[in-house]
């Protein structure tokens, strides 16, 4: 890091949080999509974080306010101190944050003995399950905008976004995954179609631990109101498909915080499907390499279902 790089963000600090005194900047090289730097203060470390591939402020203010419900009902989040929109010596908008200590789960995970993966997963349910007995009041984004009064909407909404960004020829007919999809939607039960707070990316790195306990939540960049079973298709690939022996024991801890209903099967299928099609859609523009494992997926529920 430039000399010239630390004075401007002691710069900034002082300018955004004038009750800390800055003792050292040092760059963080963690996460994929933003540059980072934690400064020492006299109030503790703070984190400066400045997005490269979101620069969208009004992805930033969502970010803030999904954090911050989840916050409200006792979920172990990062502490935002202050959003600045647009910041000219950074080219963009920044985040200040409290930096959270401890070690990111994905980090931790391969060195763990069973008995410490099973107390990890054990955590894992009981804090997205309070997270999915959030609540919300349509379907969409905490902060309003584009919403959707019913789950049907909401899909719906969401696949005609998805198909022209998707590549056909790998997965299928259009008008045939509207239709399957539809269907899936209209075989679940109506009166437990309520809109939840998801994460929208759950996966190890997305968690920091602490003494061998989950200690918090991070990224929730992506949340929403949602059908709660819709976080279960990134869980699954990323952790429960390679670590079959632990879903057992997360899905009992989920369960005692946020009941699963006779249908939670079904809506686990539909989530996969869902996270397969986003999926496939997100890495053609940033890592094509990566799309088309996710077609296949997509290609492969469909054909199921002819």
């Amino acid at each position: 890091m430039s000399a010239d790089t630390a004075s401007t963000i002691r710069d900034l600090l002082r300018r955004e949080c004038p009750g800390s005194r800055v003792t050292s900047v040092r760059p963080l090289d963690k996460g994929y999509t933003s540059k980072q730097w934690v400064a020492d203060t006299d109030e503790g470390r703070l984190l400066v974080k400045v997005p490269q591939r979101e620069p969208d402020p009004g992805h930033l203010r969502r970010l803030v306010a999904n954090a911050e419900v989840a916050a409200e009902h006792g979920i172990p989040v990062v502490r935002y101190r202050r959003l600045v929109e647009h910041e000219p010596s950074m080219g963009g908008p920044l985040l200040i944050q409290e930096y959270e200590e401890g070690d990111a789960a994905g980090e931790v995970w391969e060195s763990l003995g069973l008995d410490q993966r099973m107390a990890l997963v054990r955590d894992l349910g009981d804090i997205i399950g309070r997270l999915h007995a959030i609540r919300g009041p349509h379907f969409g984004n905490v902060l309003g905008g584009p919403v959707a009064s019913s789950l049907k909407e909401s899909v719906e909404a969401e696949v005609e976004a998805l198909i022209p960004g998707a590549e056909l020829g790998l997965i299928g007919d259009a008008d045939a995954l509207r239709s399957a999809i539809g269907a899936a939607v209209a075989g679940l039960d109506d009166s437990a179609n309520v809109p939840a707070l998801t994460h929208g990316d759950l996966w190890l790195p997305n968690f920091l631990v602490r003494d061998g306990r989950i200690s918090c939540v991070l990224d929730f960049e992506h949340a929403t109101y949602a059908d709660r079973f819709r976080d279960f298709g990134k869980l699954d690939e990323h952790l429960f498909d390679a670590f079959g022996a632990g879903r057992e024991v997360f899905l009992a801890s989920y369960a005692a915080a946020c009941p699963l209903p006779d249908d939670w099967e079904r809506r686990i299928d539909l989530g996969h499907v869902l996270h397969a099609l986003n999926m496939h859609v997100y890495f053609r523009r940033w890592s094509p390499q990566w799309a088309p494992q996710y077609a296949e997926q997509a290609e492969k529920w469909l054909a199921s279902r002819s």
